[in-house]
């Protein structure tokens, strides 16, 4: 076990502000070496660095204690049973990845998803080719090595909460489909790597009755087909990237209901969503009878069309009106969703019918995500507690 020296918030009046230090052993000058990590300036208060402090110290301390170290030059020893694996199917860990990216493809996945999951799997190679350690094979991947590039990525990169844990995310999923594909045998080390903890729906703020008002107003008259993709995903709860694929032909007014495809669904299964009076109005007014079936809903040229409606156009167009009303980057086009569920909630407040509006997989999914939007606070209940 490595010695090192517990980190510590220090405060400091440095033009860096505050931050926090810790000890951490290095093999090759044989010495405690100091790191420091400084408080992001996004936290301004004393609560709100302290509670970033206090979440880092503890991952910080773990990992020391799990003898996290520095190694520029650690060499990895493969045991009998790993070399026997090896001389079956011999993948390095960048054939792996470009392999595990052209099943991601095969399996048609999003553009958009491609390039996540690509984009993080490079910055990891890059970082073992920087250890020297790229032309490893995929079961000589383990903990410590790991462990390494995620004290790299909180420490020297500073990554976010969110951007830690999608990164552990991804090369949880890449090191499973390498454990199904049967490259490797064992348990997934990624699997040990704890996520950090985060806020939940920071994002996606829902817009009050006010702001919704002048929206409406605003849009209708510089944008009035934007205000079509505004109700549909304010009445029907769905994603614009699932919008923006359905046909004409998922749209059945017989029966009031949206057929969406496993292809395009969040879920990968298929869905029905039912097609409320206010968005009935908007798809009659589209005139869906004179376009052919396989035709795109929102297709080019604002019509429906053979070819789908471009990928930032909806984006594009929301950025005028939050540039107009000077929107936070929390209020996005998504967040029209989140505007009806607190509207819905606040009327009937029935959770089930939410789930399964939203198509959540369980409740505790959905009591989670309206405890982000500010609702199930108890108030009520809690004033009728008898006194004492």
């Amino acid at each position: 076990m490595h010695t090192f020296k517990k980190a510590r918030l220090v405060k400091s009046k440095a033009a860096k502000g505050n931050y926090i230090m810790y000890y951490v052993w290095d093999v090759q000058k044989n010495d405690l070496v100091r790191r420091r990590l400084y408080i992001p300036k996004k936290y301004k208060s004393d609560a709100e660095q302290i509670a970033f402090a206090k979440d880092r110290i503890k991952e910080i301390n773990r990992l020391l204690a799990d003898g996290f170290h520095i190694d520029r030059k650690k060499t990895v020893k493969s045991n009998s049973k790993t070399k026997n694996i090896r001389s079956k199917t011999i993948y390095s860990i960048r054939e792996a990845t470009a392999t595990f990216i052209e099943i991601k493809k095969a399996k048609k996945l999003y553009k958009r998803g491609i390039g996540f999951y690509s984009n993080n799997l490079e910055r990891f190679l890059k970082w073992l080719e920087e250890q020297g350690q790229d032309s490893l094979w995929i079961g000589e991947l383990d903990y410590q090595l790991i462990q390494q590039y995620f004290m790299y990525l909180l420490i020297h990169r500073k990554n976010s909460p969110k951007t830690y844990n999608n990164t552990l995310g991804v090369l949880k999923t890449f090191y499973n489909e390498c454990l199904k594909q049967e490259w490797v045998e064992g348990k997934n080390p990624f699997d040990k790597i704890d996520k950090q903890p985060e806020e939940y729906g920071s994002k996606n703020k829902p817009f009050s009755n006010e702001q919704i008002k002048d929206i409406k107003e605003y849009v209708l008259e510089h944008d009035p087909y934007l205000w079509k993709i505004i109700c549909f995903i304010y009445y029907s709860f769905m994603r614009p990237s699932e919008i923006r694929r359905l046909k004409v032909r998922d749209i059945d007014l017989k029966k009031d209901l949206i057929w969406v495809s496993g292809k395009i669904s969040k879920t990968k299964k298929r869905d029905v969503v039912p097609i409320v009076p206010g968005l009935k109005k908007i798809i009659l007014e589209m005139n869906l009878e004179e376009y052919h079936p396989s035709d795109y809903l929102f297709g080019a040229n604002q019509t429906p069309s053979t070819t789908k409606m471009g990928e930032n156009y909806m984006g594009k167009h929301f950025k005028k009106v939050k540039d107009n009303f000077e929107f936070d980057e929390d209020h996005t086009l998504y967040a029209f969703k989140h505007t009806a569920v607190v509207n819905w909630y606040e009327k009937e407040k029935d959770i089930r019918k939410i789930q399964k509006m939203c198509r959540h997989s369980s409740m505790l999914m959905t009591e989670r995500y309206l405890k982000s939007l500010g609702l199930l606070d108890d108030k009520d209940a809690v004033s009728e507690l008898p006194e004492i």
